[in-house]
């Protein structure tokens, strides 16, 4: 099986030029008011950050999984699956793929599968994603704001994400091994929910909305 491609366009060297618009919603999915402003400029001629694509893309795991792949970023083991014959065994944290969930759940042994993957899948109607966890592993969430991170640990990987997905806000699920990050999933980040900090990087970078 090929290695998926995904071609985009590079980050504009000015994140402030007028045919740029800097989606600061936070929540871009289908329906939301952050994905109709960015509807919205791409129907006006500017580049916005994110594209209605790149927000699509974004929030479904597996396609997330492989857009990071692409781009070099560590990512965990994975499978789809409906049921509990997955071939990846707890420890594991696994994603619904279907319109009504969106939270992740770890699954630490045997005895929870059964019941986490009948939950996620609603009794096998929908697929769910499993990853496999490392051993001694934890997951930790990064909260990015334009590429950067509160955590100075996490600033490669904050780079990288910003360059990859082109979401100027998110949450993004990492895997911590005692050896790298592994990339797991993406969820909205709502501006009103910026901390002092955050909002700091947004200042800086010359955005900040009054």
């Amino acid at each position: 099986m090929r290695q998926p491609r995904f071609d985009a366009a590079p980050l504009p060297s000015d994140l402030r030029a007028d045919a740029v618009f800097v989606n600061l919603e936070g929540d871009y999915s289908y329906l939301s008011d952050g994905y109709y402003r960015s509807m919205e400029a791409e129907h006006e001629g500017s580049r916005p950050l994110p594209t209605c694509e790149e927000a699509l893309d974004a929030y479904v795991v597996p396609l997330a999984l492989a857009k990071a792949k692409a781009a070099g970023i560590p990512t965990p083991e994975w499978e789809i699956a409906n049921d509990t014959s997955t071939t990846i065994r707890p420890p594991l944290i696994a994603y619904p793929v279907n319109p009504f969930q969106d939270e992740g759940q770890v699954i630490t042994d045997v005895a929870g599968l059964a019941e986490g993957i009948k939950s996620l899948t609603m009794t096998g109607k929908y697929a769910v994603v499993c990853q496999r966890m490392p051993p001694d592993s934890r997951v930790d969430t990064l909260r990015l704001v334009l590429g950067r991170c509160t955590k100075p640990e996490f600033k490669q990987l904050a780079e990288q994400l910003w360059q990859t997905f082109h979401l100027p806000l998110a949450r993004v699920k990492v895997i911590v091994t005692e050896s790298q990050y592994l990339f797991s999933a993406i969820a909205p980040l709502p501006e009103d929910e910026l901390t002092l900090g955050e909002q700091a990087f947004v200042k800086e970078a010359g955005l900040w909305r009054a």
